[in-house]
């Protein structure tokens, strides 16, 4: 090692790398107020694995490398110009578990460990970015790609607002103890259609509205003199004052509201946002795709609705809507239109819903569906239905949904082949025979019959398989092994080096299938988990996050495995906008990225890695 001239005069080096460039010039300049710049050779050990550490590093030019001793290849650390380590270490006082090493010649600065934590505790941008890197970076990003799109001038669309900037007056509100007669006064002397029911912390409890009134109170023959929290509907849902437009539009849609209620960060009150604000913003986008499908009385006609919701996926895509936002968006949209297929030529077969029912599988089933996607269906039958007619009526079905642009599947995972249309007990027989057998064709049909959904129909067939299902599967332990091992055959698409390596060539450029090699270890993964705790979610996120609420998984892992999982659905969805390689939606070129997207997607794949590992180590 040797030793370089103080660390000043690196400033503008440091700025040109997150989070140096969002830090104010201050707390940066309090950052170097100590460090010192240091030379280091090819080969040399910088920390070594389980030492104690007293300073932060910073990489000015050159390459590191951070290697857990347990695991040498997809797990390593790649670091370069602008990159700290190590960070985790210092914040909570622990040996490192790395070793770090320079794979090049380096120049560093080392930062003393109370100048680190003393700007961590005073720059909100620094401790955000050392607690929660991937959130800062995802977030970076998709400023970056909101601020590339008001560039272009806009696809027809505005950027997605925040509800914050949506809020056209204070909200008025009411504690729940008031009489029903004094809100009502409240109400019609502001002339507002709903009031907030707050508790004494200013916290939304719940809400009542102008339609409340004659059901809940004068057909209910309530006392004037009543609470009013006694007629209100609770708890009331919210959103951060942050949440986009888009987010409230699909919580209204998906619960039938026609108000949200918005909180700001300490979960206080701080308006109300209606269905009238928000139309206004998008009157030809989600509402008025959504009620063309609703009044479409042929195939074709929906075959052109399901062409205008692809294109308004496309257009929220292209402004940086939050991936797990928009696939839900994407999922209900196609639910939707799937339904009104089956209500139209369900009664040219003489098929009623209380007969079967029609589910989802695969990423439908999940509510993670993208714009490039194809058919994944199957029939749950009433006893006494006859299979020939209800194949009958799901071919018709398969047909008319490829005709609006959901192609049948090649596997022919749909409700139209004899295989998937099955009673209960015959289902439960299925699944019997797929755990027992255990066998890679047997997996492979397990995993996408695991993410099934009521979509039309008797729902409750489908939950009584769903429960039979999981109580089945989270008592077979070599099954789960199985399963277990399965989530590790695909290997996130890192080289020895730590950089991103390309699953295939594409028109000569190495691409990479985010799909495959990138959501799939999540899936997958998330499935297992769920499977072992008998959590009934499909959704990935939500798989993992009921996981966590039972105290399986650590806060911090279910953060930067949702980010990491956020981020992949979003390159994915950019990509499938972008459609570079048609015949490839999922594919994205590795010299296409950006150096931060760049960046981040190795990071992501490390934690998929990490994610795969903790699956393993539940069933070695």
């Amino acid at each position: 090692m040797k030793p370089a001239p103080a660390a000043q005069p690196y400033l503008d080096a440091l700025i040109a790398h997150d989070p140096f460039a969002e830090m104010a010039a201050a707390d940066v300049g309090a950052l170097l107020s100590h460090a010192t710049v240091t030379y280091h050779a090819v080969g040399e050990t910088l920390i070594d694995a389980q030492a104690d550490v007293d300073q932060c590093w910073i990489v000015l030019q050159g390459r590191v490398r951070g290697e857990r001793p347990t695991d040498v290849t997809v797990g390593a650390l790649e670091l370069t110009a602008g990159e700290m380590f190590p960070i985790g270490a210092l914040l909570t006082a622990r040996k490192v578990v790395s070793r770090f090493f320079c794979e090049t010649e380096v120049f560093a600065l080392r930062i003393p460990s109370a100048d680190f934590l003393r700007v961590a505790k005073q720059s909100a941008v620094f401790s955000d970015f050392c607690n929660r890197k991937l959130t800062f970076l995802l977030e970076r990003s998709r400023r970056a790609l909101q601020a590339s799109y008001a560039a272009e001038g806009g696809r027809e669309q505005q950027l997605p607002r925040t509800l914050q900037s949506l809020i056209r007056r204070e909200a008025v509100s009411t504690l729940g103890n008031v009489k029903i007669r004094d809100a009502l006064s409240l109400m019609q002397k502001n002339a507002i259609g709903s009031l907030v029911i707050v508790n004494a912390g200013n916290e939304p409890i719940g809400i009542i509205t102008e339609r409340d009134i004659v059901p809940r109170v004068v057909l209910a023959d309530r006392s004037p003199d009543d609470a009013v929290e006694t007629i209100a509907t609770t708890p009331v849902a919210t959103l951060p004052a942050h949440a986009s437009s888009v987010e409230a539009a699909l919580l209204m849609a998906e619960r039938g509201f026609r108000h949200v209620v918005v909180v700001d960060e300490r979960g206080a009150l701080a308006g109300i946002v209606s269905e009238r604000d928000l139309f206004a913003l998008q009157r030809h986008t989600l509402t008025g795709v959504s009620g063309a499908i609703n009044r479409a009385n042929s195939v074709t006609q929906l075959a052109i609705c399901a062409s205008d919701a692809r294109q308004l996926a496309r257009n929220l895509i292209a402004q940086g809507v939050e991936s797990l936002t928009m696939t839900r968006f994407v999922s209900r949209l196609n639910d939707q239109l799937v339904r009104r297929v089956i209500e139209l030529i369900a009664p040219t077969h003489y098929v009623n819903a209380g007969e079967l029912c029609w589910i989802a599988l695969g990423s439908e089933g999940r509510h993670e569906q993208t714009i490039s996607t194809d058919q994944d269906n199957a029939l749950i039958l009433s006893p006494g239905l006859s299979q020939l007619r209800a194949l009958d009526f799901a071919k018709d079905v398969n047909a008319a949904l490829d005709q609006c642009g959901f192609p049948l599947c090649k596997g022919n995972i749909m409700a139209s082949n004899p295989a998937l249309a099955l009673t209960v007990d015959d289902w439960i027989a299925r699944f019997a025979e797929w755990t027992e057998r255990g066998d890679p064709e047997s997996l492979l049909q397990a995993n996408i019959f695991f993410d099934l959904r009521p979509l039309w129909g008797d729902a409750a067939l489908a939950n009584r398989l769903q429960a039979q299902v999981l109580e089945t599967a989270s008592a077979n332990q070599r099954f789960l092994k199985q399963l277990s091992d399965n989530a590790q055959s695909v290997e996130p698409p890192l080289n020895w080096l730590g950089n991103l390596s390309a699953t295939a060539e594409v028109n000569a450029r190495q691409v990479i299938d985010l799909k495959r090699f990138g959501v799939r270890p999540f899936v997958d993964a998330a499935r297992v988990l769920a499977l072992a705790h008998q959590v009934p979610a499909t959704n990935t996120v939500e798989r993992l996050q009921a996981v966590a609420a039972l105290h399986k998984l650590q806060p911090a892992e279910l953060s930067e495995w949702t980010d990491a999982f956020s981020f992949l659905q979003s390159l994915r969805l950019r990509a499938q906008e972008r459609s570079e390689f048609p015949d490839y939606p999922n594919a994205v070129a590795i010299d296409a990225l950006s150096p931060m997207d760049a960046r981040i997607l190795k990071e992501c794949f490390r934690q998929a890695r990490k994610l795969q590992q903790r699956v393993a180590a539940d069933y070695p």
